[in-house]
């Protein structure tokens, strides 16, 4: 570009020389009025002539000034200047132009950044071996070089920077409370903010809450919130949604490792979405590692402040079990050599203090671990109104409860042998329709069968004494 402009001047230069020049004429007196006015008519031809030249030039030259400021912008800002690798045996400017600069007019131009991360003072300076002066190299993990003689804005080494210590104080500066707007109240406008909690849980038929379940990888967190979701969607119509590391690793978690900072990170989004979601009236069943105890507790806090019941469920199994287990076979590729920081083997857990629940699933069924966390939800009212039951369309059984007294397949190897220690009956094929009816939850609430006397109570009062003692011999 600056070639360019050379050029251009030095050919305008050469078109300079013949223009017209002017002078001053010798005066005469003439006496002939013809000659006289045939002399101002030669003149004023030639004055016409060299304005003509002149217009058609000034363009040029108004071009050639802003052409020359532009160049003069661009050597002042370096923006000009094209970045070259530095060579130390060259006496050549980086940019290609004669290096009969002064470098004191120089001073004032910002760093340049060159391939291999050195900074130059001027984008036009000279660069010898026997001019250089040292100067200290930025830091690799600061944003600017006090002792240095220029400034180091922006020179860092993305790869050494660590994310947890930025991600910590970026977070320790936001505002913790911003208040958009408060929850409107019933007869008020509902566009600025979202529903009271009341007014949308009665709306749902449910409550929103937050189940934690955490422990080391295999104790069961996905398989058990599965066969709770599977029940509270299907047989009590509820709006329930599992987040494990599944389907959070995959999205929202895909930038995170597992170093310690990025658990708590991961712990951190996937709590913020469960208080979300837990707010709005979903049963929500977390299920995460979550090794450290500070990080799950930050999460209960967060809950607690909006109000939002939370469950922590630590699911205690101890590590030969889950050696034993081995669904992914993590476990042995730890023994093996082949997989490092792995949670309860060579990366520490710590155990939850004061649990809501905790679940030994080596001892229980995959069906008792999910009916104790329903027991508990509908114990505590997250669950309102009455269970869906499949298929659709049929009557609820009295009392809106399910009876199911039939044996689990894992049990019916136990109860076999248990019943070969019980006294016999015979029983009769309508006794046993009884039965089945009792068995499958036709009579509910009934699990049992009623004696004379408490079906004549229920017949007639449409009600049942208490008699613990047995005086009325019933």
């Amino acid at each position: 570009f600056l070639h360019a402009s050379h050029l251009i001047i030095i050919s305008l230069l050469k078109q300079s020389k013949t223009m017209a020049k002017y002078a001053y004429a010798p005066l005469n007196v003439e006496d002939n009025p013809r000659r006289r006015s045939t002399r101002y008519h030669d003149q004023a031809a030639e004055n016409e002539n060299s304005d003509r030249i002149v217009n058609e030039r000034m363009p040029m030259c108004v071009g050639v000034c802003v052409l020359l400021a532009i160049v003069y912008v661009l050597s002042r800002t370096g923006e000009g200047a094209i970045p070259l690798p530095a060579d130390p045996n060259s006496s050549s400017i980086r940019a290609g132009v004669n290096t009969n600069s002064n470098t004191n007019s120089n001073s004032n131009l910002p760093p340049l950044v060159t391939p291999d991360n050195s900074v130059s003072t001027s984008s036009v300076s000279t660069v010898t071996s026997a001019t250089t002066t040292p100067t200290t190299p930025c830091p690799v993990h600061s944003f600017d070089c006090p002792t240095c003689d220029h400034k180091c804005d922006g020179l860092v080494d993305p790869s050494s920077i660590d994310m947890g210590v930025l991600r910590a104080k970026a977070l320790a500066s936001t505002p913790p409370h911003i208040i958009e707007c408060s929850a409107a109240t019933d007869g008020e406008s509902q566009s600025a903010c979202h529903l009271p909690p009341q007014t949308r849980f009665a709306a749902l038929g449910q409550k929103g809450a937050t189940l934690w379940m955490t422990g080391c990888s295999g104790a069961g967190k996905t398989t058990i919130a599965t066969a709770l979701e599977d029940r509270l969607v299907k047989e009590y119509g509820k709006h329930v949604y599992r987040l494990d590391g599944d389907n959070l690793r995959t999205g929202i978690n895909r930038d995170l490792s597992f170093s310690e900072a990025d658990r708590a990170e991961s712990v951190r989004r996937t709590g913020e979405i469960a208080t979300l979601f837990a707010d709005s009236g979903v049963v929500t069943l977390v299920g995460l590692i979550s090794p450290y105890r500070g990080d799950r507790d930050e999460v209960r806090k967060r809950h607690e402040q909006q109000g939002i019941p939370f469950y922590e469920v630590f699911l205690d199994v101890p590590v030969d079990e889950l050696k034993k287990r081995d669904p992914k076979g993590q476990y042995a590729r730890v023994e093996s050599g082949e997989l490092k920081h792995f949670t309860c083997i060579d990366d520490p857990y710590e155990e939850p203090l004061n649990p809501e629940i905790t679940l030994k699933t080596h001892e229980l069924a995959i069906e008792e671990s999910a009916d104790l966390l329903f027991r508990m939800l509908e114990r505590d009212g997250i669950l309102e109104g009455a269970p869906k039951l499949s298929p659709p369309g049929l009557p609820n059984p009295d009392g809106d409860e399910i009876v199911d007294l039939h044996v689990p397949a894992h049990l019916k190897a136990q109860r076999v042998a248990e019943a070969e220690t019980l006294p016999k009956v015979l029983i009769t094929d309508i006794d046993l329709n009884w039965l089945q009816v009792i068995g499958e939850g036709w009579a509910s609430p009934l699990k049992g069968f009623m004696r004379e006397g408490t079906l004549l109570e229920t017949l007639h009062f449409n009600s049942i004494l208490v008699d613990p003692f047995n005086v009325t011999g019933n």
